[in-house]
């Protein structure tokens, strides 16, 4: 990378850290490209040259944090922890990237910006061979149903994440309540049927 390089990208980088902050006071659809500019003290063409529009820095933050988030994932399941311990770290960092944003990445998502269908598709399919071999694991140490495909599997587990991450008030509380996270996390393994012998 050459020092125009860098320079370029510090610049983008301080463009990103300028929405970002502002996106979690005040949320996507509140904040304008000249909001933007004011905090980063960049001018609005600097902000279009290098995104081209709102939209497009909104989809370039989101695939920023989702590799991010998607990398600390890959780190935490081919860990040697123990299942359940990878599960509890894992909803962690997926609560934490929620709410840093007050769910607007989730509601972002469900808007379904054209610029961030591609990238949610790929990543997806990148991910669904992790996310079988999860399974796997939590099948061979007896946590997870081996009767259950993995596909309905999945889709529970979307399902969930959906849920869960679009709840402001959910959200907070997981995060200031310790048992309520162990609570959450077990209904998700076992539902709410006492097992009988």
């Amino acid at each position: 990378m050459n020092g125009f390089e860098r320079r370029t990208e510090k610049k983008k980088e301080s463009i990103r850290r300028a929405a970002m902050e502002l996106f979690q006071i005040r949320g996507f659809d509140k904040v304008s490209i000249g909001d933007i500019a004011r905090e980063a003290h960049v001018s609005h063409m600097t902000i279009y040259n290098h995104f081209g529009s709102k939209e497009e820095l909104i989809r370039d933050i989101i695939k920023k944090l989702s590799t991010d988030l998607n990398i600390k994932t890959q780190e935490i399941m081919d860990s040697d922890k123990p299942f359940l311990e990878k599960v509890q770290l894992l909803i962690s960092n997926r609560t934490y990237l929620a709410l840093m944003f007050q769910g607007e990445i989730i509601k972002a998502i469900a808007k379904d910006y054209p610029a961030l269908k591609p990238f949610l598709d790929e990543m997806r399919e990148k991910y669904m061979p992790l996310t079988d071999k999860f399974i796997e694991e939590g099948k061979k140490s007896k946590y997870i149903n081996p009767e259950l495909s993995n596909r309905s599997i999945r889709y529970f587990l979307q399902a969930y994440r959906s849920g869960l991450f679009s709840d402001k008030e959910v959200l907070e509380n997981i995060k200031i309540d310790e048992k309520l996270a162990h609570d959450i996390i077990y209904l998700s393994f076992y539902g709410i049927i006492e097992k009988q012998e």
